[in-house]
């Protein structure tokens, strides 16, 4: 809805550091809605950084456009990190998850569409890279850096027949904008709706030309690459208006339409994964104005691979949504809003929405929550990076193997189940959500309990007995093979069905506070055991926050002990212990978030950073704390 209300800037205002206040610093302060003058600062810098990249660019390329460009107007974007609260590897499968985007931690964006000397039609990216980022220098180096920091630029040529995969080959930070083009170019002929929109007949060549600057640590598990794919396709379609264009209405929707933003979100993350987009069961009315229903799909790559992993639309979804204090449930496959029944009268029992009647009054956990008002976040970035540009990165292949055993865990039910399971029944299950939605079903079985739970020992069995049928060339035994796929799906069954509902519960009222900790420690343990997904300093993070650091054990391999619980030893009276705290994002790397009082969130930092450097002295230089809360998602200014 904001592209028919969007306003431009003149160049010069973003680059001047003039204490005067401009129109534009004016319209960000709106858009923030945070008093907090250290968040408006740091985005406000972000942008200067943006747009002084920008400045420099038009210079380098000023042979390429057909006029004076440096004092031309632009654009002006806003693209939040994000904090997966809870919902570990959960979004591929179809499941839940709790999530807000950061406040006054992202990526600023910056951008002009220039006529062109020539008819060519180009896109140039021009990025400022964070610290420790220079190696992805070696190939796309600017001849200019922003404030001492190394810039990067790769220009796309959309009218080039060779725009072929040439690009996403390197792997480093251009496979993500290669991807993003590549993908938007064969669905939707980025500028063929704005050569329909323009005037006049005579064909004409465009250069946008994109500069962005990132205060978010790179490679966090803060969804760095999410920003960058969510924050491109934004920029894009303010320019070329890919939104008023026919397919598009027809494949995603329209702004009046109320799940247009969560097929946005789908889609974005079929960019990322590089599989098709679908929209089920459209309604359309034909020329003989009988009206008929029928699925809209946007073609994925010839591989189905983006770039490089095999994940859901989480990230993107929570880029989009997020408003201040406010956290999101969200299901997934497709992208929707969330919401349970929480019932812990007689020992807590779960019920989510879709499995009962919508009407139902007991449905006292809605998709949208606030975060209580005493309390924020605080953010370790361990300073391990988990980089998943390419293929071959150690973090893609552990997140592409959690995918692909989540994958396989539901092919291994529905091995075991298709003999059971009408073919026009089972034609409607694609995850393993699915098989839990239709296993309840079935079943008349409308809720989890916390002692018992029909549903996912029926699954497990089935999961189990069906694993020999997927193995294909895994090197475990049949046997070791069956455990870990079964463990695979529990641990989606708990963090799902379970956990996030619980921990959504727990926040959305101050008196049930005291209940979260156990739940988020559950989920964290779970990632250390059964995923398998955290390094040693991600691991032990959390449990310092909590006061349990010594339930860490590392031999024989990395893991959480929770015998442990009564051999804690005496603690300082002075050090602070968090309500919760849990590693999140794909994990190999990464960050792990805290919750803590506002008001004592500087010593917390002060602390877990103190306690860190000295178990972990390693690394030191590129790690990071800071404090957050849920801020608004993104935007055009």
């Amino acid at each position: 809805k904001e592209i028919t209300t969007m306003t431009s800037f003149f160049l010069a205002d973003l680059v001047s550091d003039s204490s005067s206040t401009t129109a534009f610093d004016q319209r960000l302060h709106h858009k923030l809605v945070s008093p907090n003058n250290l968040c408006f600062n740091a985005v406000r810098s972000l942008f200067r950084e943006s747009a002084s990249a920008l400045d420099q660019e038009i210079i380098t390329q000023e042979q390429e456009l057909a006029h004076e460009t440096r004092s031309c107007r632009v654009l002006t974007h806003w693209i939040p990190g994000r904090i997966e609260v809870m919902g570990k590897h959960t979004d591929y499968a179809g499941g839940n998850s709790l999530v807000c985007s950061t406040e006054g931690r992202g990526m600023a964006m910056v951008s002009t569409m220039a006529p062109a000397a020539d008819k060519q039609r180009k896109i140039t990216i021009v990025s400022v890279l964070a610290d420790g980022m220079e190696h992805h220098a070696m190939n796309s180096a600017a001849p200019f850096d922003v404030n001492g920091r190394t810039v990067v630029h790769h220009t796309i040529n959309i009218s080039d027949d060779s725009m072929k995969k040439d690009d996403i080959a390197n792997k480093d930070w251009r496979i993500y904008p290669s991807t993003t083009i590549r993908r938007l170019e064969k669905n939707f002929g980025l500028f063929a709706h704005h050569r329909e929109t323009t005037t006049t007949d005579e064909e004409r060549g465009y250069h946008i030309i994109i500069a962005i600057s990132s205060n978010l640590p790179p490679a966090s598990g803060l969804s760095t690459s999410s920003c960058f794919v969510t924050g491109l396709f934004l920029v894009l379609d303010s320019h070329l208006e890919m939104r008023s264009s026919h397919l598009y209405r027809q494949a995603i929707g329209t702004a009046d339409e109320e799940d247009t933003i969560y097929n946005l979100s789908t889609y974005l993350g079929n960019i990322e994964n590089g599989t098709c987009y679908i929209r089920q069961r459209v309604k359309r009315t034909g020329i003989d104005a009988t009206t008929e229903e029928r699925n809209i799909v946007l073609e994925g790559t010839k591989n189905g691979d983006g770039v490089g992993t095999f994940g859901g639309s989480e990230d993107h979804a929570a880029i989009l949504m997020g408003k201040k204090r406010k956290l999101t449930l969200l299901s997934f496959c497709p992208t929707r809003p969330a919401s349970f029944a929480v019932d812990q009268l007689n020992g807590l029992t779960v019920c989510n929405s879709e499995d009962i009647d919508t009407e139902s009054k007991d449905v006292n956990q809605k998709s949208e929550l606030e975060l209580p008002s005493k309390l924020v976040f605080v953010i370790a970035y361990s300073g391990a990076r988990a980089e998943k540009a390419g293929q071959g990165t150690e973090a893609s292949i552990g997140y592409n193997y959690a995918s692909d055993m989540a994958s396989k865990a539901f092919k291994a039910y529905n091995a075991c189940s298709t003999a059971a399971i009408h073919d026009d029944e089972q034609k409607k299950l694609h995850t393993l959500a699915d098989s839990i939605r239709y296993e309840r079903k079935k079943q008349s079985i409308s809720h989890v309990t916390s002692c018992e739970d029909q549903v996912k020992k029926f699954i497990s069995d089935k999961v189990l007995k069906g694993s020999a049928a997927v193995r294909g060339d895994d090197h475990a035994t049949v046997a070791d093979f069956g455990n870990l796929l079964t463990k695979r799906f529990e641990q989606f069954y708990e963090e799902s069905e379970v956990l996030v509902p619980t921990a959504a519960y727990c926040l959305a009222e101050s008196d049930r506070l005291q209940m979260l900790g156990p739940i988020v420690d559950k989920s964290h343990r779970n990632a250390v055991n059964i995923l398998k997904n955290q390094i040693k300093e991600t691991a032990w993070l959390p449990l310092w926050a909590r006061g349990i650091e010594h339930q860490l054990k590392t031999k024989p391999t990395l893991y959480v002990d929770e015998s442990k619980k009564s051999e804690q030893a005496p603690r300082n009276l002075e050090r602070i212990t968090a309500f919760a705290s849990s590693a999140f994002g794909a994990g190999f790397g990464g960050s792990c978030w805290v919750l803590v009082y506002r008001d004592e969130a500087e010593k917390f930092l002060l602390q877990w950073r103190s306690a860190y450097d000295e178990a972990f002295p390693a690394n030191g230089s590129s790690r990071e704390f800071f404090i957050t809360e849920p801020g608004p998602g993104a935007f055009l200014l």
